[in-house]
C-alpha cells in the first residue's frame, strides 16, 4: 500500500476565517495546502497592500502553502486578452495581471479563470497570439459549460492551449461528471482524456450530494492515471454545499480525500 496521496482544500469550503486563520486551522487538521479564493467575492487579492500579503506569505510560510488562487474573472475576459485590438488586449491583461501579481506575492503557483461559456475562434487574435505568456504565474481556466466537451468547443479549447503554452486547466470533478452525462455524439470522455495533457488541478467538488454521481469517479480515475503516469496535478476538496462552517468543511475534506486515495492504484483495501 503506498501512502496517502496529499489533498489540499479550496477556501471557499470554509466560512467565517480570515486567511491567516484559514492557514492555521488547515495546519492543525493536516490539511495539505490552501487553494484561494483571491477575486472580490474572496479575500480580494488585488485590492490588499504589499504589506498584506507579505504578511500573508509569512503565514503561509509557518502553516501550510497557498498553491493556487482562483479569480472570478470569466472566460470572456480572456477573449479581450486575445482581442486583435491591442487597446483591448493591454486593458484586459492588466486587470489579470494585476491579480497575478497578488497571486504570486502570496506564494501561490497559478491563478484560474472561470470559463462559463465556449470561446470561438473569432475571440483569438488574428495570428493566434495573446499577452499570456509574461504574466506572474501560468492561468488556468475552469470549464464550466457542458458543451466544453462537445466537438467544436473542444476542438477551439485545444487550439487555444496549444498556442497559448503558458495556459492550462483546472478540472472541476461536478462541471465535468455534467459534461460527461450531456446528451451528444458519445465522445465526451474520448474528448476529457485528449485534455489530460494540460490538467493541472482536480477539484473534487461537492456541492451537497457527494461525490456519489459516477461521473466523478471517470474524472478521478482519469487524473489518477495521469499522475500514476508521471504528470504533477493538485487535488483539492470544493464543498459547497449548504453548511460550510471549519466542522462541516473539515468532515467532507476528510470523506473526499479518502474517497480519492481509496480510488488510486496500490491504495486501499
Amino acid at each position: 500500500m503506498t501512502a496517502p496521496a496529499p489533498v489540499g482544500l479550496y477556501s471557499i469550503s470554509v466560512r467565517g476565517l480570515d486567511v491567516p486563520d484559514l492557514l492555521s486551522w488547515a495546519a492543525r487538521h493536516r490539511i495539505a495546502f490552501v487553494h484561494l479564493r483571491g477575486g472580490r467575492r474572496g479575500c480580494d487579492l488585488a485590492a490588499r497592500d504589499a504589506s498584506t500579503l507579505a504578511r500573508w506569505r509569512e503565514a503561509s510560510a509557518h502553516t501550510v502553502p497557498v498553491t493556487g488562487v482562483t479569480a472570478d474573472t470569466d472566460l470572456a475576459d480572456l477573449a479581450d486578452l486575445l482581442s486583435a485590438d491591442p487597446a483591448v488586449r493591454r486593458q484586459a491583461r492588466e486587470e489579470v495581471s494585476r491579480l497575478a501579481d497578488a497571486a504570486r506575492a502570496v506564494g501561490a503557483g497559478w491563478l484560474r479563470l472561470l470559463a462559463r461559456r465556449p470561446v470561438h475562434p473569432r475571440d483569438f487574435a488574428a495570428d493566434g497570439s495573446g499577452p499570456l505568456g509574461d504574466l506572474a504565474v501560468p492561468l488556468l481556466i475552469e470549464l464550466h459549460d457542458p458543451k466544453w466537451l462537445a466537438e467544436r468547443p473542444h476542438t477551439t479549447l485545444v487550439r487555444l492551449l496549444h498556442q497559448q503554452p503558458h495556459l492550462q486547466l483546472l478540472a472541476d470533478s461536478t462541471q465535468l461528471a455534467q459534461a460527461l452525462a450531456e446528451p451528444g455524439d458519445g465522445r465526451a470522455a474520448e474528448r476529457l482524456k485528449q485534455l489530460g495533457p494540460w490538467i493541472k488541478v482536480l477539484h473534487l467538488s461537492d456541492p451537497g450530494p457527494g461525490l456519489a454521481d459516477p461521473g466523478h469517479r471517470v474524472v478521478a480515475d482519469h487524473v489518477a492515471r495521469r499522475i500514476t503516469h508521471g504528470q504533477r496535478i493538485e487535488v483539492a476538496v470544493e464543498w459547497t454545499g449548504a453548511d460550510r462552517t471549519p466542522a462541516a468543511a473539515l468532515a467532507r475534506y476528510r470523506e473526499h480525500s479518502a474517497w480519492w486515495n481509496a480510488a488510486r492504484p496500490g491504495t486501499g483495501s
